[in-house]
């Protein structure tokens, strides 16, 4: 009985929480009207194009699109937690197991430290979370014992166009 009882507390608990904070949903900035009146503008543009190509179905996905940006920009993020064991990385009520992560980076937003952590999942490929008051080197020293961590997180084709078309069409003047 004696050797059982030891061989249970060398073993770790999984339920424990290595470190939990709660944060937005996302990175938030108010827009101002000019943001708006520059979607609508682009929206309508795209609208008119693609109607005289009779393509009515891309229009309501670019009114869709639209409307998406619309809602994701004019309301504030809710309030999710977040939280780390040693079986993994939970996302607002949802548990990403250390296996089905790869790895993870910061970046900062509008004043915001994300913390971004690349997935072996078709979907979510990406895990955000917002680190409200949580330091990133904390974060970093507890995530580093299980997945690898990047400096400079790996960009794609689509990440490079958009970063392209951000400068060469700004939504708003700052």
């Amino acid at each position: 009985m004696d050797q059982k009882s030891s061989a249970l507390k060398d073993k770790p608990d999984l339920n424990e929480i290595l470190i939990n904070w709660k944060g937005p949903s996302h990175p938030y900035k108010k827009r101002n009207r000019v943001f708006y009146q520059t979607v609508a503008a682009i929206t309508l543009l795209l609208v008119v194009i693609v109607f005289f190509l009779h393509e009515f179905m891309l229009i309501a996905v670019i009114l869709a699109i639209a409307f998406v940006a619309y809602a994701i920009s004019a309301f504030p993020p809710i309030e999710v937690e977040h939280k780390i064991t040693p079986l993994g990385f939970e996302n607002a009520g949802r548990l990403f197991h250390w296996v089905e992560l790869y790895a993870f980076w910061f970046e900062e937003k509008w004043g915001y430290h994300t913390l971004v952590i690349q997935t072996r999942l078709s979907f979510p490929t990406q895990i955000r979370a917002v680190l409200q008051d949580v330091p990133p080197d904390k974060v970093k020293s507890i995530i580093g014992k299980y997945l690898m961590y990047l400096e400079k997180p790996p960009k794609n084709w689509v990440d490079n166009a958009s970063d392209w078309l951000n400068k060469k069409i700004p939504l708003e003047s700052n």
